[in-house]
């Protein structure tokens, strides 16, 4: 019994989030103060020495307290407590970060419900943490309060990164990133490279046309007085959208397909238009704009209707292709000349994920270097017509299973090493413009 409460005490120990100072103080026995200010928010030392306590349950080699180095691993932690602390106020004040709280409940249900069946049901959990002195509602909204916070940091991020210009990385830099990774790089698994034509059926120019005039009539009917999201709701071929009342919600220039942006910008606020794109037609119609380019808009989407003789043609299309990729011609100039541009035309995957693609691509699983294989039927989205595409694919290398080469991993090093120099880049024009005050 006393092992079982040891043990249930120390998954706690390592899912509590910082919020439980206290009782750290108490086991430190120092007394509470102000060790940082940053902007108009305040980091408590009781608050530093917890998530230190954290580090070390989850890592045994971080410095214990009794080491030379504790001071050293303590200011390193009050530091990412900073850094944090600039990412989330920087991120309250971004009118376009926002958290979707629905899921964020579901994610936490799903947290709690795992901890009780983990601790053998909801009362010995409770039990548990009575004895740390908190109640099963204040976890879980320390825990909703934590998640909320990564989410809204990863937001912020993410938007930022979105539209910087990226950063030159040097050969020496990313040979470093390296020889560090090396060591904890896993064996290469056996993996294939292939080259694709994803044929997409197209609808006829009549299709096109009818599509086109049903947005046009419902830009009348919207000009002339009937609620626009009650229009999208009805008629929008956007389901996502639709059931909200054809609202995208809030953006700037980057997030939507080019020819959509371009018109929901030229718009004032209460006006709408007719955009077209790869996707079909859309009746824009611009709710709100705001500083920094910002738009929040409603949209409905006619898409042209591809039918059984499109299908086919396509199908013939895609005979073809076989043939031609058979007798030598390039899959890269193939696919320029009959793929969708929006599907990538080559791909390198593992064995053993081939089952992640569409089912019809199973068939490389027993395909040899040279082998056309195709056409593939593919169906993605809702599995409409629209969403049908057709796969000629080219083998072009299997590669067993081994150590990764610098060459083999030097665009995932790249990418690491452009994202961690954007979020130093971010990091130090928020320091630049942020009052902060260490004291410790």
């Amino acid at each position: 019994m006393l092992t079982r409460i040891a043990s249930l005490f120390g998954l706690l120990a390592l899912l509590l989030p910082s919020s439980a100072t206290a009782q750290a103080d108490l086991q430190v026995g120092v007394v509470d103060r102000v060790v940082a200010m940053v902007g108009d928010s305040a980091v408590l030392q009781s608050q530093v020495i917890f998530e230190a306590q954290q580090m070390q349950l989850a890592d045994s080699t971080l410095p214990a307290q009794t080491s030379p180095q504790f001071g050293e691993f303590l200011s390193s932690v009050l530091e990412s407590r900073i850094d944090l602390l600039l990412v989330v106020q920087a991120a309250e004040r971004d009118t376009l970060i926002t958290v979707d709280e629905a899921t964020l409940d579901q994610e936490i249900t799903e947290l709690i419900d795992g901890l009780a069946t983990q601790f053998g049901g909801q009362p010995a959990l409770q039990a548990a943490l009575r004895d740390i002195g908190m109640t099963l509602a204040e976890y879980r909204e320390q825990r909703r309060s934590e998640a909320r916070q990564q989410q809204i940091v990863q937001l912020y991020m993410a938007t930022q990164m979105r539209g910087a210009r990226p950063i030159e990385l040097t050969e020496e830099e990313m040979l470093v990133q390296f020889q560090e990774l090396q060591p904890q790089m896993q064996q290469r698994p056996r993996s294939l490279t292939f080259r694709q034509v994803l044929i997409r059926p197209e609808a006829p120019d009549s299709a096109k046309a009818a599509a086109q005039a049903e947005a046009e009539a419902l830009l009348e009917r919207a000009r002339a007085g009937e609620d626009f999201a009650q229009l999208a709701e009805e008629n929008s071929d956007d389901l996502g959208s639709a059931s909200l009342g054809g609202d995208v919600g809030w953006f700037r220039r980057g997030q939507m397909v080019s020819e959509f942006e371009d018109v929901a910008f030229s718009l004032a606020a209460g006006r709408m238009a007719i955009a077209e794109s790869m996707f079909g037609f859309h009746v824009i119609k611009v709710e709100r704009t705001r500083g920094r380019g910002e738009v929040q808009a409603r949209h409905i989407l006619k898409v042209s209707q591809v039918g059984p003789t499109d299908i086919q043609t396509a199908r013939d299309l895609a005979l073809r292709v076989v043939e031609r990729a058979r007798a030598g011609e390039d899959m890269l100039d193939l696919s320029d000349d009959f793929g969708d541009p929006s599907e990538p035309d080559s791909l390198t995957i593992a064995f053993q994920q081939l089952s992640e693609l569409p089912p019809s691509y199973v068939a490389l699983g027993s395909a040899s270097v040279g082998d056309v294989v195709g056409p593939l039927e593919i169906q993605q989205g809702s599995g409409g017509a629209t969403d049908m595409r057709i796969a000629v694919v080219k083998v072009i290398e299997i590669r067993e299973a081994g150590a990764f080469t610098f060459e083999e991993v030097r665009p995932l090093l790249a990418s690491q090493l452009q994202e961690m120099k954007l979020r130093e880049q971010i990091l130090e024009s928020l320091k630049a413009n942020t009052y902060i005050d260490i004291r410790m």
